[in-house]
């Protein structure tokens, strides 16, 4: 029999599952938001410059405003490589700008630019934690992957009741059965039950 155990560490691990879930809901939240206000405040730093260089605001503005979009709405990878490509260009724009402001005697302001454009870089390595990354690309369910399953299980959910359940698959049977609502694991013994 498959090892489907839905004891109370199983809760547990649910539990903190949810409580996982919801923290990367806020951390996505403050990196979309983050995206847009690294992105619009260098676009302002540009365009403040020079008159000439009021267009290339304007384009930096319409980057950074596309790329939180497609940040936020977890489109695929390519959205997340867009905010990660925003957060490099900003905080790049950002930290040469504050290093040029402190070389022309403008301290304050030089050295807020230079702390937005470090901490751009600092939330751009957060995009790239194993947990982030499989809970952008996959929801609840990569997530639950990368923290539950061990090297030889695999999360799947029950076909009746759709509760998560840890299998390892080389050790399933046609006679499995759910821990919470008693029906077989493997859909055709279902079908097959259903028809007699």
């Amino acid at each position: 029999m498959a090892k489907t155990d839905g004891s109370a560490p199983i809760q547990m691990y649910m539990d903190g599952l949810r409580s996982m879930d919801e923290q990367m809901r806020k951390a996505h939240r403050q990196q979309s938001l983050f995206i847009a206000l690294n992105g619009f405040t260098s676009a302002w730093v540009l365009g403040s410059m020079h008159e000439m260089m009021t267009i290339l605001g304007y384009a930096f503005a319409t980057f950074h405003a596309v790329a939180a979009l497609l940040f936020s709405r977890r489109a695929n990878v390519i959205a997340m490589r867009i905010g990660q490509l925003s957060y490099i260009i900003s905080s790049t724009v950002l930290f040469l700008f504050g290093a040029l402001w402190l070389s022309s005697g403008i301290f304050i302001d030089g050295f807020l630019l230079l702390i937005l454009g470090i901490f751009g870089v600092i939330r751009t390595r957060r995009i790239e934690d194993p947990r982030y990354r499989s809970w952008y690309t996959s929801g609840s369910t990569g997530l639950a992957q990368s923290m539950l399953a061990r090297s030889n299980e695999v999360i799947a959910s029950c076909p009746s009741c759709t509760s998560l359940l840890a299998i390892v698959v080389e050790q399933m049977t046609p006679n499995d059965v759910c821990p919470h609502c008693e029906q077989p694991l493997v859909p055709s013994v279902r079908n097959q039950e259903e028809q007699e």
